[in-house]
């Protein structure tokens, strides 16, 4: 084994995510790496041979295990827009820039997606896909001949006449300092040493600004990403990449515009803490989330709303598939019948749990469970890859009933908002409380109206059904439960506030489902995203973990608040 460690010197990372100049990058990529190695190389009066040796053996090797700060752990600086002077005016116009740029995008897009959708493999659509980016990244031909600028051009070259091009500096703060990749080959003694020189020279990863000093290790910490399966797509480098980068600054110099070249691959996160991962209880449902984020303009939307949102997601991934549709996509059997599988399931993200939050909603997500065989994962990426390419600038539309139209953007952590980040809604604990309500499987009886008695047997057997909708997703049952009518968490809403949930039944007739808040105790720990009752596919249900709760000395001493 060998793994390089980076420590970033000012405790932050500024780098701007490839596709999109206003979105951060974390952790680092590994091609970028290797290409702040390759820079610092090349910097050298007279580049060293063994030190080319052993960039040459690092490009071979398999995309490495990265050990960083998770995103839950890590703040993201909302970028704010710079007016930077353009250096030189004359070298590319902003127009045919812009449509290079658009025409890249679009095919680096359609990289990820065919990638997401094969797994991995390279198909002949992914190496024609990789031809159009190296067209595209060919910037020698956007540059005009010496000596043929028109005197307006020239103009701008002057200081009282430079424009300004719009700039942005994302950036992000982990916890800690330190990424490590790590690969499982172990080099040469040659190389290892040729390595450690090399990287004792490497002063900055992305933007100048982002300082740092690396060295080599002789093993590594747990990895906290893993290559394989996943949805975070992390540039790697790949064999012949040395040479891909220096054809590529023999045409551009270092001046011109460039692209980094790259491979796609998909990363999962992994538990580092195995006592947790030994112990918590998981549901059928629990799985990766595929998150969006609704733009600033539609973020006054409330809960409420979550399943006309939810069904206008499902309707929009379901346009995009491959017919027929996959069981673990559609959630019915070939015949009609409900399928007894883990399939994907649809939520709104709602900003709730803390002291300011106030029921809005900040994204959605689409849920893919542990359980969901590989087929009907590549059909739903591949189909939200589909979603993206359909829209302009990447964007996924949502059509509501009425016509309105709200533009989700597909988000990778580090996430800006907390109630984005999927830890919020999975991190292990005993104690889980309803963000929005669970529908109840079965009508309970009146909950409001008759005499005490019936209002009691009513509120036992909708407690009894909370009971048995957890040990339906293959949960214990929990400890303890109290079901309300009203919030049991700050910036949730009534229960009556939320628009009749009616479902049909195999004979054709519709079934009004009662919906009710509940706080559940489990006596093991529970991890997420754990969604119950009736609408769990939809996003009703939906359950938010709540911290651990003091104990008497902690109390006593002031200790352990916590906001719920």
């Amino acid at each position: 084994m060998i793994a390089v460690e980076v420590t970033l010197l000012t405790g932050r990372y500024v780098a701007t995510a490839h596709h999109d100049r206003r979105e951060h990058e974390w952790p680092p990529h590994p091609a970028r790496l290797f290409s702040a190695l390759v820079a610092t190389w090349a910097a050298a009066d007279v580049p060293d041979v063994d030190e080319r040796r052993a960039l040459e053996w690092l490009e071979g090797q398999a995309a490495p295990a990265i050990t960083a700060s998770r995103s839950e752990d890590t703040a993201v600086r909302r970028p704010v827009s710079h007016f930077v002077p353009v250096n030189d005016a004359s070298v590319v116009s902003g127009a045919q820039y812009r449509r290079r740029v658009e025409r890249l995008s679009d095919f680096l897009d359609g990289y990820y997606q065919e990638l997401e959708s094969t797994g991995g493999e390279v198909a002949q659509a992914i190496e024609r896909l990789r031809d159009k980016i190296d067209k595209e990244r060919d910037v020698a031909s956007m540059v005009g001949p010496v000596g043929t600028t028109n005197p307006s051009a020239a103009a701008a070259l002057l200081p009282e006449g430079r424009g300004k091009q719009e700039r942005q500096f994302p950036s992000v703060t982990p916890d800690c300092p330190h990424v490590t990749f790590s690969w499982e080959t172990a080099p040469s003694s040659g190389v290892a040493a040729a390595l450690d020189v090399l990287l004792g020279r490497v002063t900055r990863l992305g933007h100048s600004s982002s300082l740092v000093s690396c060295r080599l290790l002789r093993s590594a910490p747990e990895p906290t990403m893993r290559p394989g399966n996943g949805t975070t797509i992390l540039r790697c480098a790949q064999r012949g990449q040395l040479a891909a980068l220096e054809q590529m600054h023999a045409a551009h110099e270092g001046i011109r515009p460039r692209a980094l070249p790259f491979v796609g691959v998909r990363y999962a996160y992994v538990d580092t803490d195995e006592g947790i991962a030994s112990a918590a209880v998981r549901p059928d449902i629990a799985g990766e989330l595929v998150v969006f984020e609704l733009p600033g303009d539609k973020r006054h939307l409330p809960l409420t709303r979550t399943v006309e949102l939810t069904e206008a997601l499902r309707g929009a991934v379901f346009h995009h598939a491959d017919d027929p549709l996959p069981e673990g996509l559609s959630g019915h059997l070939p015949d009609g019948r409900p399928s007894r599988d883990p399939h994907i399931a649809f939520l709104a993200l709602p900003n709730v749990g803390h002291i300011h939050a106030d029921g809005r909603l900040m994204g959605m997500a689409v849920i893919l469970p542990d359980g969901l065989d590989e087929a009907a994962t590549r059909a739903a990426l591949r189909a939200i890859g589909l979603w993206e390419r359909a829209e302009p600038n990447g964007q996924c539309r949502l059509t509501l009933p009425g016509g309105a139209v709200v533009d989700l953007q597909r988000k990778q952590p580090p996430f800006e908002f907390k109630s984005l980040e999927p830890r919020a809604w999975s991190r292990p604990s005993h104690d889980w409380v309803s963000a929005t309500p669970i529908a109840l499987p079965k009508n309970p009886g009146r909950l409001t109206q008759g005499s005490p008695a019936a209002r009691a047997k009513a509120w036992a057997a909708a407690e009894d059904q909370v009971r048995q909708s957890c040990v339906h997703v293959d949960l214990p049952e929990p400890a303890s439960v109290a079901i309300s009518l009203d919030p049991l968490m700050t910036g949730a809403r009534p229960a009556a506030a939320f628009p009749a949930f009616v479902q049909g039944s195999r004979r054709g007739d519709e079934v009004r489902r009662r919906l009710v808040h509940a706080a559940l105790r489990f006596d093991a720990e529970v991890e997420g995203p754990v969604v119950l009752g009736s609408g769990r596919f939809l996003g009703l249900g939906l359950m938010r973990p709540l911290p651990a709760r003091p104990t008497t000395s902690e109390t006593r001493d002031g200790l352990g608040q916590v906001e719920h």
